[in-house]
């Protein structure tokens, strides 16, 4: 487990951006949004790094990422995206919320996403240690900061750095405790709310 612990360690940052510009349909694909689809709702597999914690579902859609003062609240999480189309030459990853959203930042909200290599074969639980052979070391990282965003009304869209292209792709979410430090955030993901990843339409 230590081993893992010190692969995730590593540090880049991409910053978060917000975009605001008019958004443009194309006819023939109405989740063609200015040449770019948003795909909402990944499979969410929660991981309890230090202990089994059996109130605590494996799976969900609620976007739940924390590390607080003891043990049994810290909570990592692999993302994964299924059936990304093989004419996909441009992906990259962001997160959006609508005026209607479930969505709360407890102390700092910064989340370090790492790409991953892979997942483990279809009937195997994701843990931490079934899924630390596709936490390769070195692979692509960028933080997100989530902190503050809880408070802002409306609607608002981030987008990250870009991220290849892969027909599965998976991302372990863990809290950013070298950069921001100890805190949670939680958000109810749905088909407007939560993370997306962004391919090229």
């Amino acid at each position: 487990m230590h081993s893992f612990l010190t692969v995730i360690g590593s540090l880049a940052t991409l910053s978060s951006i917000t975009l605001a510009a008019p958004l443009k349909a194309r006819q023939d694909d109405p989740q063609c949004i200015d040449g770019l689809k948003k795909i909402f709702m990944p499979e969410m597999h929660n991981i309890h790094i230090y202990e089994d914690v059996p109130e605590f579902p494996s799976t969900s859609t609620i976007l739940n990422v924390m590390n607080g003062s003891s043990s049994n609240s810290v909570q990592d999480q692999v993302a994964v995206w299924s059936n990304i189309p093989s004419t996909a030459t441009q992906c990259s990853l962001g997160w959006a919320v609508t005026e209607d959203r479930s969505f709360s930042v407890y102390d700092n909200g910064l989340i370090r996403f790492f790409e991953l290599s892979g997942v483990p074969p279809a009937g195997t639980n994701i843990t931490a240690e079934t899924i630390a052979p596709f936490m390769e070391e070195g692979a692509k990282n960028a933080s997100i900061d989530f902190t503050f965003w809880a408070e802002q009304t409306g609607a608002h869209t981030h987008g990250g750095g870009l991220v290849d292209c892969k027909s599965e792709m998976a991302f372990y979410l863990t809290k950013d405790m070298v950069s921001g430090g100890p805190g949670s955030v939680t958000l109810e993901q749905n088909a407007q709310n939560g993370l997306f990843l962004a391919i090229d339409c």
